[in-house]
């Protein structure tokens, strides 16, 4: 064994630790540099969930789209309500009889009560009252962020005791329809609400948590593992911004708290959120349930892709849950 002086000792300690210090300054700065990354990230991540671009309020204004529905046979008026908060929501009531069943739709994130005409039709067509509104921060209704059912269930009993009090109906004879986010919506409302008579949920999510980590996994392409402290970031922000928690807002926790028939629907090509999250939503269910997964449906399609067949299964359902 070779024997080290005492000053080559020395140099040899003092150059071990110029390494340490320059290794410990780089990965400081990387993780520095990584939080800077997380940070810069959340607000305009968090924009996307809370306040995302909206589709034109032109839609709303738009002549032919009345006429379309008068065509149809729909003689719909205008209503406002306000929720627990005070914020005004503008919607159309669309009246049978006040003796007859009401289904409350709500649309998707991003859209308006125009993306649910649809559904509108069918149903009054099938004799049923209709109430259509924007959700809040959505459309020409009041509100500043999307939380995606956390305030908005409270959005839906409020318009549930406007029509009990407005228009006479019988709050035991309610039922909801949901299109994505509107489906998440129904889903968590009739959880807490066991008047609710019946759910007819297309392409819902699972949970909010989930599907955001999702989406953002599919915008950035970076793996989970890097991605979670940015999620973390950003879910953190867009708590703050929406005075909201999103990890309360998770459809699939209370599936097992509904007691009303519930149909989901879902495209197999859903490329925003996958149809697995309806598969977990109708595992965790403990009532009467229905799943109809279509193979060549994308986000949203199932209505286009259904067709009449869609329209019927639609019908039957609220039919068989409001006979019960």
């Amino acid at each position: 064994m070779m024997a080290v002086s005492k000053e080559e000792s020395g140099d040899l300690l003092a150059k071990v630790s110029r390494w340490a210090l320059r290794a410990g300054l780089f990965v400081l700065g990387g993780i520095g540099a990584f939080v800077t990354v997380c940070a810069g990230a959340a607000y305009p991540l968090s924009s996307i969930l809370v306040k995302p671009k909206l589709k034109r309020l032109s839609q709303l204004r738009n002549p032919r789209l009345r006429r379309f529905l008068i065509k149809k046979g729909l003689s719909f008026e205008e209503v406002c309500f306000s929720s627990f908060d005070g914020k005004k929501l503008y919607g159309w009531w669309v009246q049978s009889s006040s003796e007859k069943p009401t289904i409350i739709i709500l649309h998707g994130v991003r859209g308006n009560r125009t993306n649910m005409v649809r559904f509108c039709i069918a149903l009054c067509q099938a004799n049923y009252n209709v109430l259509v509104f924007d959700g809040r921060a959505h459309g020409a209704s009041e509100g500043d962020f999307v939380t995606y059912g956390y305030h908005e269930c409270k959005d839906v009993e409020a318009a549930i005791k406007f029509l009990e009090t407005e228009k006479g109906v019988d709050p035991e004879k309610v039922g909801l329809l949901g299109l994505s986010m509107g489906a998440a919506i129904s889903l968590q409302v009739a959880a807490k609400n066991k008047k609710i008579k019946a759910v007819w949920a297309d392409s819902p999510f699972a949970s909010l948590r989930r599907v955001s980590l999702e989406y953002m996994s599919a915008l950035t392409h970076l793996p989970e593992t890097v991605l979670k402290p940015i999620a973390w970031s950003t879910f953190t922000v867009a708590n703050r911004r929406g005075n909201f928690d999103i990890d309360h807002v998770e459809p699939l926790k209370v599936a097992p708290q509904i007691d009303c028939p519930v149909f989901l629907v879902h495209g197999a090509k859903d490329e925003l959120i996958s149809y697995r999250h309806s598969q977990r939503i109708y595992e965790a269910l403990n009532t009467d349930k229905h799943l109809w997964i279509l193979p060549d449906a994308n986000h949203t399609g199932c209505f286009k892709r259904g067709g009449k067949d869609y329209n019927q299964r639609m019908i039957n359902f609220f039919q068989s849950a409001f006979a019960q």
